[in-house]
């Protein structure tokens, strides 16, 4: 796709409204300027030859502007004050079409990326159906941080240069091919050389074999650094000196050799800038002395003013083909992702889901990451109501993953997930929403009062249920003294609740909804012993009532009341049953116990970081 096309797409979206307003300015600025090149030289005209006498006034070759009547029959000091006036006037009006360019042109480019941005949260959801939901992460921050802000970037300084740099350039340049054709084909053309010039010089300047050797080498050193006093243990002696030199000579060898072509780039563009501007005076030395109609000095004002103009509108031109180039990527790597449709079946043709009656069965599931790597391998399970789960790993990755399979994000590479025996990836995502709940020790909360952050749209849930909740999970007293009791606004990321109050709210809500299907990873253990956990209660309750709730444990209660323990070694599973049969039966786990939950360890570590 090409990175033009791509910002093209982004020109077109529907929000960037205001495409008149913004060409307006853009036009009249572009317009100002050689209009006001021309009363300049007029100007001047006045001022050489005392007053405008004539029906028109001559600059240089082919350059003629027409003088009103009533300007001509006036004194030439009245002249010059009107022509100023006017000259002032234009001015103004120039400085407001610029500010109202860039101010409609940021309100456009704006307006895009907003409309992109939500694009993006729409596609995310859809995506994490079949790539998972932490990757959308991963890309997410990537778009936010990046690339979106230069498509924004990119964007309004188009709509700031075109057409304005445009129709500068080309206005200028015909200016000075009226007042003086040769002339100004030279400066274009010297222009260019110094121009192409200067760029062949800054590519051989970027040498591509440093970009990667310089940081390399400096990342070697760095790493001696730290190496150095372990091989001074080992006895080593002088192996870290001689291999910390080698690498400081060969990086301050390739120093040299860059210092050493910067320091000729200036004075070669400067040499080939005073040839070129030498040749601009031998020139108009022709044209005054050699021809006998020489350039006079108004109309080498224009002609000096219109180069000016040109060389301006034509760097700025330069400079967002430069700024495309990076947009046009970035615009790419947009329009990548909220483009791709993927595999999964359109959301009006799936099912809805009735609770949970059977079981969740999993069926030889296996599942990759982007790069290829195992995250859940030929994993099969069945999951049953009424049952407190308990998910242990040697890696995080792959529990995480196997919940958000539950959870309806992301596309096994092989086997399938059923509930009640319906694949899962047939049921309606705002079925699996009134049915399946997720929990963790951010909550999660949402921008809200704490009472609606409970409810999560549901009316019927009354007060007094609330406030029992909340007393049987110990944090109605903690929540009644905020500055509006129930009634204060949650922000997300508010770390004045702290982390358990945020889970118990989680908890709350699960309480209060009571789901077929509970997914819950808890939050760290208080740093004092609890005998009873008012949360792990809760949810051992609502297994209880029938509920299948599936815990990722971080604290050894929630293994001890467990139901059924599964142990995933990686991407396998390697062993299920009760805690105390997975004890007797597997070295893996016990390992795990004293590695995670065991109190001395954490005890000891916590003593030792303090120290």
């Amino acid at each position: 796709m090409n990175r033009f096309s791509t910002l093209a797409a982004a020109r077109s979206e529907p929000d960037a409204g205001g495409s008149l307003g913004t060409f307006f300015w853009s036009a009249l600025a572009g317009i100002l300027v050689p209009a006001q090149v021309v009363l300049l030289g007029l100007i001047a005209q006045l001022l050489d030859n005392e007053g405008l006498s004539g029906s028109s006034v001559r600059l240089g070759s082919h350059l003629e502007l027409p003088v009103p009547s009533w300007l001509v029959d006036q004194a030439p000091l009245r002249q010059l004050a009107e022509l100023v006036v006017v000259s002032v006037f234009l001015a103004a009006i120039f400085c407001f079409a610029i500010w109202m360019n860039r101010r409609t042109a940021d309100r456009r480019a704006r307006s895009v990326v907003k409309s992109l941005h939500a694009r993006l949260l729409r596609q995310s959801l859809r995506r994490a159906e079949f790539e998972g939901a932490a990757a959308q992460q991963v890309r997410a921050q990537s778009l936010i941080d990046q690339h979106l802000p230069n498509v924004q970037k990119g964007l309004s300084l188009w709509y700031r240069s075109i057409p304005r740099s445009v129709l500068i350039l080309g206005t200028c340049v015909t200016l000075a091919l009226l007042v003086n054709p040769w002339l100004a084909l030279l400066a274009v053309l010297s222009g260019l050389m110094v121009w192409q010039l200067f760029r062949i010089l800054r590519e051989h300047d970027t040498d591509q074999l440093t970009d990667w050797e310089l940081p390399r080498t400096r990342n070697r050193m760095a790493e001696l650094v730290g190496q150095a006093p372990l091989l001074a243990r080992l006895q080593a002696d002088g192996l870290a000196d001689t291999a910390f030199s080698s690498e400081l000579e060969t990086l301050y060898r390739r120093l040299a050799v860059e210092d050493e072509k910067r320091a000729r780039l200036w004075p070669i563009l400067f040499l080939a800038s005073s040839v070129a501007i030498g040749v601009l005076i031998l020139g108009l030395g022709v044209n005054l002395f050699g021809v006998q109609r020489g350039l006079s000095l108004p109309a080498g004002l224009v002609l000096g003013l219109a180069l000016t103009g040109a060389s301006v509108s034509s760097r700025r031109l330069s400079r967002l083909a430069s700024q495309l180039r990076t947009s046009g990527r970035s615009s790419e790597s947009v329009y990548l992702y909220l483009n791709r449709s993927g595999e999964m079946a359109p959301s009006e043709q799936r099912v809805g889901l009735g609770g949970l009656r059977d079981s969740v069965a999993i069926h030889d599931v296996s599942l990759k990451s982007s790069a290829g790597d195992a995250i859940l391998s030929n994993l099969t399970l069945q999951l049953n109501p009424g049952s407190l789960v308990v998910l242990m790993g040697t890696d995080d990755v792959s529990s995480q993953a196997l919940l958000e399979l539950l959870m309806g994000f992301g596309r096994p590479s092989g086997g399938k997930v059923e509930i009640d025996g319906i694949p899962l990836l047939d049921v309606h995502p705002q079925a699996l929403a009134r049915n399946v709940m997720w929990v963790e020790p951010s909550g999660p909360i949402w921008e809200d009062t704490v009472l609606e952050n409970l409810r999560g749209g549901d009316d019927s849930i009354n007060n007094s249920d609330i406030r029992d909740t909340l007393e049987s999970l110990g944090i109605y007293e903690q929540l009644q003294r905020l500055p509006e009791s129930l009634n204060t606004i949650l922000t997300p990321g508010d770390r004045s609740l702290g982390q358990e109050v945020t889970y118990a709210l989680g908890i709350a809500r699960a309480v209060l909804h009571r789901p077929p299907i509970i997914l819950a990873k808890e939050s760290s253990p208080p740093g004092e012993h609890v005998a009873d956990d008012p949360c792990l209660k809760a949810l051992k309750n609502l297994a209880d009532q029938g509920s299948l709730v599936v815990v990722l444990p971080r604290r050894l209660q929630t293994l001890r009341l467990a139901d059924r323990v599964i142990l995933l070694n990686g991407p396998r599973l390697v062993g299920e049953g009760t805690h105390t049969d997975l004890l007797n039966d597997s070295d893996l786990y016990r390992h795990l116990n004293y590695l995670l939950f065991n109190p001395y360890r954490r005890r000891r570590s916590t003593i030792a970081t303090d120290a």
